[in-house]
């Protein structure tokens, strides 16, 4: 049996620009009414992104610098070289992101299933 799951846009695309040194934090949440639980990412370099989440509560938070992992555990993700199709990871309802990587854009879309 198959099984399909269907994502909806809930609010604007936001394209980060990625570069070799941490992005300026951007928050990112849904519009409207629309409870945001997950987000999809697409990286359109042609490197790896590293990004970094961090939840926004009552306006507070910012996401710290984003840095490429080394061995070390870090509280990132990384994003494969140029996706063909998003990846979609559970978020805060509001959160704030930084990248990393080489060059390129980030596109980040809240997303509900």
């Amino acid at each position: 049996m198959n099984q399909l799951n269907a994502i909806r846009p809930i609010g604007p695309t936001t394209g980060i620009t990625v570069s070799g040194s941490s992005s300026t934090a951007v928050t990112i949440s849904a519009s409207g009414n629309n409870e945001m639980d997950y987000c999809a990412f697409l990286n359109t370099a042609s490197t790896i992104v590293t990004i970094n989440i961090f939840p926004v509560v009552g306006g507070v938070g910012t996401a710290s610098a984003a840095v490429v992992p080394t061995g070390t555990p870090t509280n990132t993700v990384v994003l494969g070289i140029s996706m063909q199709a998003p990846m979609v990871i559970a978020v805060p309802p509001v959160f704030s992101i930084t990248t990393i990587g080489t060059s390129g854009t980030l596109y980040v879309t809240p997303v509900s299933y």
